[in-house]
């Protein structure tokens, strides 16, 4: 996430180009290796368990490190000595940039204090953008709990089902909304809700695409079919979690449009996303 946001910044203010940050985002995914790939390349983990726990991954919202401690195959030492291999991303990306010589070591900490400056940032922000931590950022981005809560959940799962090249943008409140393209899912029982994703051009195919394990040509219903079956992923896992707060939460089945507009009269947030670069709106009404 830290490459998404402080990249956009750098070609903002013309530190460094298009094809720079592209140079330094191959940089990146050939030096950060997923957790499970590289334990069974260590000999710790059997192809067999690495597939059970992605599997796990896709039913509930849990890490894949923390799910193979809960399985008894790897310890909390195992996992420190995967992470250390695995790299950190803020670092990797702030290593591309210097051993591709775009920007000097010396140069990168006064960057990133005037980033952090011109985009609005706490120091707390700013960590989490550098950890991935949605549940520390969306609150800084929308200005309800309950809806800043479903968004880091629904930020969650785009990291693990779609990309992890992600930059957001402050949410604002709406009491309508329009685009082509709509896939969204409707709550009832201890409140009305929704969530969805929409886009005015073909970007939402970067979330059909990525959800689904497969390449659709055009916004279609095939298309749309695999987003709102994201968000009902999503949605199932919210509903579990309020559960156990004693929250009831049904859903209705999922539902696409085209050229179509969504309103409320207690109104819903928009939450811009930027996913590889392709911009989609994240909508939550909670």
């Amino acid at each position: 996430m830290f490459s998404q946001f402080f990249g956009n910044y750098l070609m903002g203010i013309g530190k460094i180009s298009a094809d720079q940050f592209q140079t330094c985002m191959e940089y990146m995914r050939s030096n950060r290796v997923k957790l499970g790939l590289i334990a069974e390349s260590e000999g710790i983990l059997t192809r067999q368990q690495a597939d059970e726990l992605n599997r796990l991954q896709m039913q509930t919202d849990k890490r894949f490190g923390d799910l193979a401690i809960e399985k008894g195959y790897l310890t909390d030492n195992d996992i420190s000595r995967l992470l250390k291999l695995q790299g950190n991303p803020y670092l990797i990306f702030i290593q591309s940039l210097e051993e591709n010589d775009f920007i000097k070591r010396s140069d990168l900490d006064d960057l990133i204090a005037d980033f952090q400056k011109a985009e609005g940032l706490s120091n707390s922000d700013l960590e989490a953008i550098k950890f991935d931590d949605f549940d520390r950022l969306l609150p800084s981005f929308i200005d309800s709990e309950e809806a800043a809560t479903l968004a880091a959940l629904a930020m969650r799962n785009l990291v693990r089902f779609v990309s992890s090249y992600i930059r957001l943008e402050r949410a604002t409140k709406v009491f309508s909304y329009e685009a082509p393209y709509i896939a969204y899912q409707k709550t009832t029982g201890d409140y009305e809700g929704f969530l969805g994703f929409a886009s005015h051009d073909d970007s939402i195919l970067v979330v059909a695409d990525g959800y689904a394990g497969e390449f659709f040509e055009t916004p279609d219903e095939d298309a749309l079919d695999s987003v709102c079956e994201f968000t009902n992923c999503i949605n199932g896992l919210y509903a579990t979690e309020e559960s156990y707060k004693d929250i009831m939460v049904d859903m209705l089945p999922p539902e696409y449009l085209f050229d179509s507009k969504l309103e409320d009269t207690n109104g819903f947030y928009i939450l811009p996303v930027y996913i590889t670069g392709k911009k989609i709106d994240l909508i939550i009404k909670r």
